[in-house]
């Protein structure tokens, strides 16, 4: 009866929100220390920006740079390390290490965490490849920001630090920046550094799965479904989204019509695949032209792959359902994939995700127009960003 009641306390899903819950109240209470912070900070803002780390949302109630040490930077870097691996991840290893018996549920919860594991046996060693895939793209993603940064006139230690910072907020798409001033903006054009970060928030943007499929491609040449659905929308995505802003923001004086032809392209490209969840920016968002604002709020809408660091509906519910629609036009009643037929409940679930995403989408902007007076545009904006951990805002 013990061990039952024991057992119930503590299943999976209790861990998990366990270990949300006390990863946000450590990362409160370090952000509060008088080391993490230059002239202190309220436990409001501590609580806010704790949260927002873990949940690699990007916000924040404060100015990062010249609010936070070099401390508080660090904790704020293990904040969204932790958050982007997965809550889940953590936890369930945690349980392991300490001995509590995680069993066949405990698995499928991790199983359901990294989909498309072979089998059950094979998931823990898969958590190991996750993890050494994870520090391998960060650990190059810091190096190459690094000499990006040191090129532009940065200390060795410094720019150290800030390619470690950068390239752990652009994998697990956070967004966080401590670069002072105008933040990227000084960056623009500079290939190396946004062409890092583009690559490093590209490959956190595919989901884990993928990332293990990629690996494993040079041994047996096969990609799973899941994996080249994925790899397709993300593509298709970032052609309409860089497309979108080159085409809609070209001549804009204000924001990358005064720059060169190749800064202008280098912008287009950034600002063009960073809204699907990573929150970084090079370019004042108030500047642009509606029409780019409407594309960039249905990429944050959208966002990246399942299981991966990124926020929105996915991009594979909404294959899916682009899917649905493409059978409907053409009489077909089942709906296939690669040659395969896809399971109802599979398409049932995909347009209840965006079902479900809308009237919240929906609910939120009214919400937020009556409260604040914001005009149609700029409140869903802000909404959709909010609700795909982008960070991005208008003001």
């Amino acid at each position: 009866m013990g061990e039952t009641v024991l057992s119930r306390w503590f299943s999976t899903p209790r861990l998990i929100v366990y270990g949300f819950l006390a990863l946000m109240a450590l990362g409160t209470l370090l952000l509060k220390l008088p080391v993490s912070t230059r002239d202190g900070i309220s436990w409001t803002d501590a609580f806010f920006v704790s949260v927002s780390c873990g949940s690699v949302t990007g916000l924040s109630t404060v100015t990062i740079p010249t609010t936070f040490t070099p401390f508080g930077q660090v904790v704020m870097m293990v904040l969204v390390q932790l958050g982007g691996l997965g809550i889940m991840t953590v936890t369930t290893l945690a349980a392991l290490l300490i001995g509590q018996r995680v069993g066949f549920r405990g698995l499928l919860a991790v199983r359901e965490e990294i989909d498309n594991v072979d089998s059950l046996r094979n998931t823990f060693r898969l958590l190991g490849q996750i993890a050494a895939i994870t520090f391998a793209v960060e650990l190059v993603g810091a190096v190459v920001l690094g000499v990006g940064f040191f090129r532009r006139g940065m200390g060795v230690g410094e720019s150290a630090f800030q390619g470690a910072f950068h390239s752990i907020m652009a994998f697990c798409n956070a967004g966080f920046t401590i670069l002072p001033g105008e933040g990227l903006v000084p960056y623009a054009g500079d290939w190396l550094v946004v062409g890092s970060l583009v690559i490093v928030i590209t490959l956190g943007g595919l989901g884990f799965p993928v990332l293990v499929d990629l690996y494993r491609y040079r041994y047996d040449r096969r990609l799973s479904v899941h994996s080249r659905l994925v790899l397709i929308a993300s593509g298709v995505l970032v052609v309409v989204g860089v497309l979108s802003v080159a085409l809609m923001e070209w001549g804009n004086q204000a924001t990358l019509g005064g720059e060169t032809t190749s800064t202008r392209a280098a912008m287009s490209v950034f600002q063009g695949i960073t809204p699907r969840t990573a929150g970084f920016a090079t370019v004042d968002y108030a500047e642009m032209r509606d029409p780019t604002l409407v594309v960039q709020t249905l990429l944050m809408f959208i966002g990246t792959a399942p299981t991966s660091t990124g926020g929105g509906v996915k991009v594979t519910t909404v294959a899916l359902v682009f899917l649905i629609v493409v059978s409907q036009v053409r009489g077909q009643e089942n709906i296939t994939l690669f040659w395969r037929e896809l399971p109802r409940a599979l398409v049932a679930k995909a347009l209840a995700v965006l079902a479900l995403s809308t009237v919240l989408i929906v609910l939120g902007t009214l919400t937020i127009m009556i409260s604040d007076g914001l005009e149609l545009l700029p409140a869903l904006f802000e909404i959709t960003s909010a609700f795909g951990t982008t960070g991005l805002s208008l003001d």
